[in-house]
């Protein structure tokens, strides 16, 4: 216990820029416990900042973890073995409770002094330069005091030193992704990595006219693309149930979505006899000139002309849809911006369009929020959580979501209807979050029984031809 104490005694006088004489030294196992309290700290702190557990992201715990190594590996370099765990858990403890002040003097502002937060100089990139540069200088003179005491060189040499780690470390965290753990509602994938994130204000800054030009390029694209898309749909056969699909990616920045609307298409239509009846509206960079945009203005037009078609009594509309949710709506990120379809405006669309038969499938977090608008004997409504929850799996990297991946992929094959494939789904989803240790986003449906009904035939004459 008395070395303990001796280390704070050390990690004190640093604060105040002071050095320690005959300073102690601790093991691996003080490091270790010091690099627990700095990732808790740093949850607690994200948590803070975005103000609701529920946008919990286990990938963030993946990106702290991860930046955490980065940081003893890069700083272990820099401090002789001898007092390599003593040095290393000073500046973890420095490091954090630099934080901890910084998120403090923050929230004091905003309940204290919220007159003071609505200044426009208050909130100017210069105060928070100048800020961080403040930081930046303490922290250095601060570490540089504890490196000077533990390798009994100058104090300039140790500072110097210091300063060498901390640019080292600014060039780590400048190229290694930080997605958060708990996303903040205006959180932005490209503030998760500095260098993108300084791209982006360079190209926000000096192609301002040039988004504008391409903004207004696409919207004019957009109703030659989308009738392209809608002179593909085959007609409508009296006296024949045809089924007609509605895909939307939502997000512009992760394909993850685009790849799962894909495969869900093609899982439906080894069951369902969508063939040549299917519109997709994708929000990608990839397909911007040859496939119309998810936008408000493109979904209520789909719903409309698919309607024109279809057999508004007779036929079935299946709408799949793919992106990030919140416990408002879907969203949808376009060019111009984020707007978002909330469960009202696709229970009114469709409504307003006479079509009465519908499944309505929505991989969000928060989907659940699409049942009670939507439910009645003539729908079914799948959805990847409940109205509270988040949903998993939307990382860059993935080909599907948790949901996407369970349902589609796992479980809507010949010989299942979607009943049996959403209970299989559930059961699955369950098991990875245990695995994942995520709270659990738990997929809600409601089947109309009216159209369980009518869709059984085609189910049933699905699992013939694939026997």
């Amino acid at each position: 216990m008395r070395g303990v104490w001796r280390f704070f005694k050390l990690a004190a006088r640093a604060v105040v820029w002071r050095t320690t004489p005959d300073p102690p030294l601790v093991g691996l196992p003080f490091l270790l416990v010091a690099s627990i309290v700095v990732l808790i700290a740093r949850v607690a702190l994200q948590l803070l900042e975005a103000g609701s557990w529920h946008a919990f992201n286990p990938y963030g715990l993946n990106a702290l973890v991860a930046w955490l190594a980065i940081e003893l590996a890069i700083a272990a370099s820099f401090v002789r073995p001898a007092g390599r765990a003593t040095a290393l858990s000073a500046m973890f403890l420095l490091s954090t409770a630099a934080e901890i002040v910084a998120a403090a003097i923050k929230l004091g502002l905003v309940l204290l002094a919220p007159a003071a937060m609505q200044i426009p100089w208050w909130n100017s990139a210069a105060v928070g330069l100048g800020l961080f540069a403040v930081t930046v200088g303490w922290w250095i003179g601060a570490a540089g005091c504890v490196v000077q005491s533990l390798e009994a060189q100058s104090r300039l040499w140790g500072i110097g030193k210091v300063a060498a780690l901390w640019l080292a470390l600014f060039v780590a965290n400048a190229l290694v992704p930080q997605t958060p753990v708990f996303q903040p509602p205006d959180f932005d994938a490209r503030n998760s990595n500095w260098w993108e994130a300084l791209n982006a204000i360079r190209q926000e800054k000096n192609g301002g006219r040039a988004a504008s030009a391409d903004v207004a390029r696409l919207d004019k694209a957009q109703p030659a693309l989308l009738q392209a898309e809608l002179a593909r749909l085959a007609p409508q056969r009296k006296g024949v149930t045809d089924v007609y699909a509605l895909g939307i990616a939502g997000w512009t920045e992760q394909d993850v979505f685009a790849k799962e609307l894909d495969g869900a298409l093609t899982a439906l239509a080894s069951v369902l006899p969508i063939k040549d009846r299917i519109v997709r509206l994708i929000n990608n960079r990839e397909t911007l000139d040859n496939i119309p945009l998810a936008s408000l203005q493109n979904f209520t037009a789909a719903v409309r002309a698919i309607g024109d078609v279809m057999d508004k009594n007779e036929d079935v509309l299946v709408l799949v849809m793919t992106s990030h949710g919140e416990q408002t709506g879907f969203a949808l990120q376009l060019p111009g911006g984020v707007n978002e379809l909330t469960p009202d405006k696709v229970a009114a669309t469709l409504d307003g369009e006479g079509i009465k038969n519908r499944v309505v499938i929505v991989s969000a977090c928060f989907a659940g929020i699409f049942i009670p608008p939507l439910k009645n004997d003539n729908t079914i409504v799948m959805t990847a959580a409940d109205a509270k929850s988040t949903s998993f799996g939307c990382a860059p990297e993935r080909d599907w979501t948790y949901f996407g991946d369970a349902l589609f992929r796992q479980s809507l094959r010949p010989g299942t209807d979607f009943a049996s494939a959403f209970d299989h789904a559930r059961v699955l989803i369950h098991g990875w979050e245990l695995m994942d240790h995520v709270a659990p986003s738990n997929p809600q449906a409601q089947f109309g029984p009216a159209l369980v009904g009518k869709l059984a035939p085609l189910f049933a004459s699905a699992r013939s031809a694939g026997q």
